[in-house]
């Protein structure tokens, strides 16, 4: 998970346009949101990402408009206690962007790729501060004074789905910054006039219209026992990590029953990918709450998370993270 799609559309809308980005690099105490946040700004001070919950933006903003205007970088601190009473110490990174460089970083989350962004923020070995894009950690990864972060593909889900129940399900994760998509079986008219990416994608060709990946999640919502079989047949068939099918339990031993007659329950991974019914146990019983259920069960996955209250966690809310570390 990761603020860059965001800001690679926040730049999409200022081509030419001189950017600075906030990195929050490190911390002591506690936070908000963890070492890797970013912070994009626009030389009239609008900006996209976010470091804090919403009270330090607006005070972040400002002063990478100075750093804009000087060209020169700055590493800032902020201490959260006096003010806002969160008990941290933020280091924050803000840097003039070069021209260009939001366009490498966008052309690279378009193909899907795993790179680094390393960002040096104090002066060393006679190497420049400043955020470089590397596609992969550099043999010095854990000097004082670098941060990296590993960047992945954009979450992205794939719902198959020509009812409208789908919507919320899309939107919720839309909200969350995931790359969207739904897929029409052959058959089945666009209801949602073209909101989502709305594609008719055959069963068979879903595996090569969407190449699985480590952020690639299906869910199968069709309403139609022939149709979830034929998708839920291209989906177990292929390496996707998470496959959501919505429906009840012995909807479920049903498909389940027609797919081991054709011989594709082999594989060992399916119990883990294999999410049905979908969704997390949220006593839902309408259709955004139904949404709801499957958005949140699908992030949980994607953080390594059970999906249980936070009060019950014994540990901290987000890891360590340091500086040199991904």
């Amino acid at each position: 998970m990761h603020d860059w799609p965001r800001l690679h559309a926040f730049a999409a809308r200022r081509p030419a346009a001189p950017l600075a980005l906030v990195s929050l690099v490190g911390r002591s105490g506690s936070s908000y949101r963890p070492p890797g946040a970013r912070l994009l700004v626009a030389a009239d001070g609008a900006w996209a990402g976010s470091i804090s919950g919403g009270c330090l933006e607006d005070e972040l903003a400002r002063e990478a408009v100075r750093v804009l205007a000087t060209g020169a970088s700055v590493l800032h601190s902020v201490d959260t206690r006096p003010h806002y009473g969160c008990p941290g110490r933020l280091e924050l990174f803000i840097e003039p962007l070069p021209a260009g460089w939001m366009d490498d970083l966008g052309a690279r989350l378009a193909r899907r790729e795993t790179f680094v962004v390393r960002t040096r923020f104090a002066a060393g070995g006679g190497e420049a501060t400043g955020s470089r894009i590397e596609n992969a950690f550099a043999a010095d990864a854990g000097p004082a004074g670098v941060f990296h972060q590993e960047v992945g593909p954009t979450p992205r889900l794939v719902v198959v789905s020509g009812t409208s129940d789908a919507d919320a399900v899309l939107r919720f994760a839309e909200v969350l910054g995931w790359d969207v998509h739904r897929v029409l079986p052959a058959g089945e008219r666009d209801r949602g006039g073209g909101a989502f990416g709305d594609e008719v994608c055959p069963a068979g060709a879903l595996p090569v219209r969407f190449p699985p990946d480590a952020r690639t999640a299906v869910l199968v919502m069709t309403h139609h026992l022939a149709r979830d079989l034929s998708y839920l047949r291209a989906a177990v068939g292929s390496p996707y990590p998470y496959i959501g099918l919505l429906g009840s339990r012995r909807r479920r031993e049903a498909l389940l029953a027609a797919l081991g007659e054709e011989g594709l329950l082999t594989d060992e991974t399916l119990a883990e990918r294999l999410h049905a019914p979908v969704g997390l146990d949220l006593g839902a019983d309408d259709p955004a709450a139904i949404a709801l259920a499957i958005v949140a069960e699908v992030q949980a996955f994607w953080g390594g998370r059970s999906g249980a209250s936070l009060r019950l966690r014994t540990g901290a809310i987000h890891p360590a993270a340091a500086a040199g570390s991904p």
